[in-house]
């Protein structure tokens, strides 16, 4: 069977094309063709700017700002913990307190974490150490799609009871 212009039918183009596909020549084509495909789909992971893999990638925004807390916190590594988790281009409203430096362990009383999609407010006591009174805190951190802490701000006020400073 022809067409108008007296071509092959497709049945008859496709049977020839199986056959070349067939062939060492096909073969030795398909083969080059699928190693292209896979080597730009591998390039494109390698050299994607979005694949940058971090302490906050892949987790919930309350298990960020959780491990942030214990790092600060609980263990004393404040500017460590600030360069793990916060963004390079973070608003921070609240720069220049304690959970931001390096020392010894704040002592810290979590009362609430309220998370609402990607915002966390944390309430809670932080104690009277490294020369600072305790006070009663709410920080509230802002967390991007791909884990970072983007925006932190701080509401404080003096504990309503004094505890006694850590060693």
């Amino acid at each position: 069977m022809t067409d108008v212009q007296g071509s092959v039918s497709s049945a008859d183009r496709a049977t020839q094309i199986n056959k070349w596909l067939d062939s060492i020549p096909g073969r030795v084509a398909t083969a080059i063709l699928g190693f292209c495909f896979v080597a730009q789909i591998a390039y494109g992971l390698h050299t994607d700017p979005r694949w940058h893999w971090h302490a906050g990638t892949g987790k919930l925004p309350g298990d960020i700002v959780q491990e942030f807390m214990n790092e600060a916190y609980t263990q004393g590594k404040g500017v460590e913990a600030y360069k793990t988790y916060f963004s390079e281009k973070a608003v921070d409203n609240a720069p220049n307190t304690i959970d931001h430096q390096d020392g010894a362990p704040i002592p810290d009383e979590v009362r609430k974490i309220v998370v609402e999609g990607m915002d966390v407010a944390v309430y809670h006591t932080v104690g009277a150490t490294r020369g600072q009174p305790a006070q009663d805190v709410v920080d509230l951190y802002e967390i991007s799609g791909s884990g970072w802490i983007i925006r932190h701000d701080r509401i404080a006020q003096p504990a309503a009871v004094q505890r006694p400073a850590a060693n």
